[in-house]
């Protein structure tokens, strides 16, 4: 999405029928949101939401958000990071940001073109429910990001709390974060935690966007303790059929569960059931659809050290998330491609 001056990168619409008496910013549409079995709430995180620009001219420019939860607030140059704010629940918060050179001035300017992202690019990264009031130019000249100035290629990251960013000390330090920076992509975050129950709605959603180069479907997680395997897989192949069907020869990406606890229950039970069914109806639905793009990973792969974990069992820790992110990038590089 973008409007004026500024691209909102992850965000999809500014729903001022939100109820909150200003526009909200929303990575999920609100019809969609809404359309969930559950997850309607947290469809209303702006997890690694951007506001981005480059600035043409003047000195500064000031950003005015209200965090209804109390949220970070990231800043950036380009891949640099400037500044966290930790913004207070339910406060109206102005930020300013100043367009000083500082150190970039002093060193050459190939130093600071390694990375994702041209230095001249702002960007404003939001988390949890925000709130937007606008942007108070202050007299400078702002434009959107041109396309050889950000990654060219985006990655759609659709999963439970994992991927949408719990527990890390910052949503910016969450796997999908990490491994987009080692891929040098831009991702899409589309993770929701306590939900993501694969509902075909929410399919529809995904394969009705063309905003994407490859996608990963991180699934099971949040469905093994309310679901029995034939509607685990009736929803997986819906999902698979549908995506895909849209997209063929794009790379869709099953992710099959995370190991947690539950894989080593003293005594059996429904979710390590269900878990370890799960994972075969993953591998057999990707590899009858290996034709049409589809791979899978297994998440034990991805998370392969359990003291990766917070003590829940369940949750990866800041260490998790980052082990998470560089083995995901491995894993992901053959599938879809170098840079």
């Amino acid at each position: 999405m973008s409007n004026e001056d500024v691209e909102w990168h992850n965000v999809v619409e500014l729903d001022e029928a939100a109820g909150c008496g200003e526009p909200m910013v929303r990575r999920i549409p609100s019809r969609v949101a809404h359309a969930l079995e559950n997850g309607s709430g947290v469809a209303g995180d702006c997890t690694l939401c951007e506001i981005r620009f480059v600035a043409e001219a003047g000195k500064r420019a000031a950003l005015t958000l209200t965090s209804l939860n109390g949220g970070d607030l990231f800043i950036y140059r380009g891949d640099f990071l400037h500044s966290h704010i930790r913004m207070a629940a339910g406060v109206r918060h102005r930020q300013l940001v100043n367009f000083d050179a500082g150190a970039f001035g002093g060193v050459r300017a190939d130093a600071l073109r390694g990375g994702a992202f041209d230095p001249a690019v702002w960007r404003v990264v939001m988390d949890g429910p925000t709130l937007f009031h606008g942007i108070d130019r202050l007299g400078s000249r702002l434009r959107p990001p041109r396309p050889e100035e950000k990654p060219r290629r985006r990655w759609l990251a659709y999963g439970s709390s994992i991927t949408h960013g719990f527990t890390p000390v910052s949503r910016m330090q969450c796997y999908a974060a990490v491994a987009a920076r080692d891929l040098g992509v831009d991702v899409l975050n589309q993770g929701l935690a306590g939900s993501c129950w694969c509902e075909p709605a929410f399919a529809d959603y995904l394969a009705g966007r063309d905003d994407w180069d490859f996608l990963t479907a991180e699934l099971g997680v949040n469905m093994r303790g309310h679901f029995a395997p034939a509607e685990f897989e009736r929803r997986v192949r819906y999902f698979v059929d549908t995506v895909a069907g849209q997209h063929p020869g794009k790379p869709l990406v099953l992710i099959s569960p995370f190991p947690s606890g539950t894989d080593f229950v003293l005594t059996p039970d429904r979710a390590s059931e269900n878990t370890a069914a799960f994972r075969q109806i993953l591998d057999t639905v990707a590899a009858e659809h290996a034709g049409s793009g589809v791979t899978l990973l297994d998440g034990r792969d991805i998370l392969d050290d359990f003291t990766g974990l917070t003590v829940d069992l369940v949750h990866p820790s800041t260490e998790g998330h980052t082990l998470m992110g560089h083995n995901l990038a491995r894993l992901l590089r053959p599938i879809v491609g170098p840079e």
